[in-house]
């Protein structure tokens, strides 16, 4: 007997004519009401009487601005503002503000956010929200304005994207239950960041104090996991972080941080501009050292924070993973040595090469000639295995190979993996320069985008250019948003320079 075909709609009614739907339990409904933008949610009431006022209750707010919603912020806003007033005032599972603004119209821009700390008092303080995300897409917006912070015995998470943060708004001290903190593509100002309660901390593509070059400090004494990444300006001081397990460092972003003269930005240059704080004072490996497991890597094997970090003499007595890149060998090897020696329970180290060449610095002082090897074995005892991940088995492999024996290391726990070239260039300082333009002009750095550039322009000669990037990277620098912005931040420069990018762009394109 043949299938008889469902009439259109029959698989919402089981066929019966009777809407499963709307036969669902209003708590269900809210939670799947909450997954859509508020303006759509709100719409839901024309369904039936049911669905009339459900939109009242659902337990998130979610404001979406993409351009194609509303044509005009001024509507939008008018509508969120009825939406405050006429939705029960219930507490809030999750609060989202996204906006992505193409106009670059500054009346349309001030509307944008003319009511937005508003709405984020409103979840926050009245609502009881427990996550708060913010993503503001081309444009920052300023968070939490004049000398208010947040405070909230209820917010477990927030995420923040494109947002302007002032001084007492990275104080989250008044939110004692607050665990995640993620900061992603924003400027930070302030003397320190403080939380004596969040276990999780992102701060990715963000800009460190980039106004007074100054470092900012984070007491976060109950983090677990650290994410540190391709920040702009100082690297911050990290103070006691005893219960710190994982942590995943990249320096690189910023050429406040290098020296091409000393390992330990010692000459009278970087003295100049440097503000550790005093001779014994570190600023991220002594809050590192109770880590079990780090990576620790740097864009530009020229950065001297962890280098210098290191005549702190810090211990890390619990560390059990540690990944490393080229900076740890590239001044005599001293890093990796230090390492070695101050890592008793080490189980697994893991080293990822990609520089063709190497280059020592002056003034470093200790080798791998200079260590005992009897203390050298015992501190090594746990180790497991060591992975060389290197573009070609070298002198510098060998190297390597040669200190981790004199630590006891068998040549069958160490495991060299020779990776194909993601870089074909004669230095590939040309293309840590091209990744630190990217990270810059995503940051709006005006300032650190001119050095960057100019680092690039002096550092190859464009008629012999034949570096390729990923084509990730290369599809960030010709992207429209940034190649307006870049052009805008290159008008103070002179004009062969301008000159240079627009080559320089060609030469990525094809790349």
């Amino acid at each position: 007997m043949p299938k008889r075909r469902r009439k259109h709609g029959e698989e919402a009614t089981g066929g019966s004519g009777e809407d499963l739907i709307s036969a669902l339990p209003d708590a269900i409904l809210q939670v799947v009401l909450s997954l859509l933008p508020s303006d759509e949610t709100v719409r839901t009431c024309v369904l039936s009487r049911r669905w009339r006022h459900l939109w009242k209750s659902t337990p998130a707010l979610r404001i979406v601005q993409d351009g194609v919603r509303y044509k005009r912020a001024l509507k939008q806003n008018d509508f969120v503002n009825y939406l405050l007033l006429f939705r029960d005032r219930l507490p809030l599972d999750e609060c989202e503000i996204s906006y992505r603004d193409r106009s670059g119209d500054r009346e349309e821009y001030t509307e944008i956010f003319r009511f937005s700390s508003m709405w984020i008092d409103y979840a926050v303080s009245l609502c009881q929200a427990r996550v708060l995300k913010v993503c503001i897409h081309n444009v920052g917006m300023f968070l939490m304005r004049g000398n208010s912070a947040f405070v909230s015995q209820f917010l477990r998470r927030v995420e923040l994207a494109g947002v302007i943060l002032w001084e007492h708004a990275i104080d989250f001290s008044g939110c004692p239950n607050l665990e995640d903190l993620n900061l992603c593509s924003s400027k930070i100002y302030g003397p320190k960041m403080s939380s004596q309660s969040v276990r999780r901390l992102s701060i990715t593509r963000c800009t460190l104090n980039l106004d007074t070059g100054s470092r900012m400090g984070i007491s976060a004494p109950s983090l677990v996991s650290l994410q540190l990444a391709d920040v702009v300006g100082r690297a911050p001081v990290l103070e006691s972080m005893p219960s710190l397990a994982t942590a995943f460092i990249r320096l690189g972003g910023s050429y406040f941080d290098t020296c091409t003269h000393e390992a330990y930005g010692d000459c009278d240059e970087c003295l100049a501009h440097d503000d550790y704080g005093g001779s014994n004072d570190s600023v991220l490996l002594q809050g590192l050292s109770g880590a079990t497991n780090l990576e620790l890597t740097s864009i530009n094997p020229d950065m001297f924070v962890f280098r210098k970090d290191l005549k702190r003499c810090p211990t890390f007595s619990m560390l059990r993973t540690l990944l490393l890149n080229e900076w740890c060998v590239a001044a005599d090897f001293g890093a990796l040595v230090y390492f070695l020696q101050h890592t008793p329970v080490l189980e697994k180290l893991i080293l990822q090469l990609r520089l063709d060449e190497l280059q020592t610095k002056n003034s470093m002082a200790e080798t791998y000639a200079s260590c005992n090897p009897t203390v050298q074995f015992l501190v090594l005892k746990h180790l497991k295995v060591v992975e060389i991940r290197c573009h070609k088995e070298d002198e510098v492999v060998r190297q390597i190979v040669k200190i981790l024996s004199t630590f006891g290391v068998s040549s069958d726990q160490i495991d060299v993996q020779v990776i194909q070239h993601t870089y074909f260039s004669p230095t590939v300082t040309r293309c840590r320069c091209a990744e630190a333009i990217v990270l810059c002009v995503a940051s709006d750095a005006i300032f650190e985008t001119t050095l960057c550039f100019q680092n690039v322009m002096r550092s190859m000669q464009l008629t012999h250019y034949t570096a390729q990037l990923p084509s990730e990277l290369a599809f960030l620098l010709v992207e429209d948003a940034l190649q307006e912005r870049l052009g805008k931040q290159l008008g103070i420069m002179e004009a062969h320079l301008v000159q240079d990018w627009a080559a320089l762009r060609i030469l990525l394109e094809a790349g």
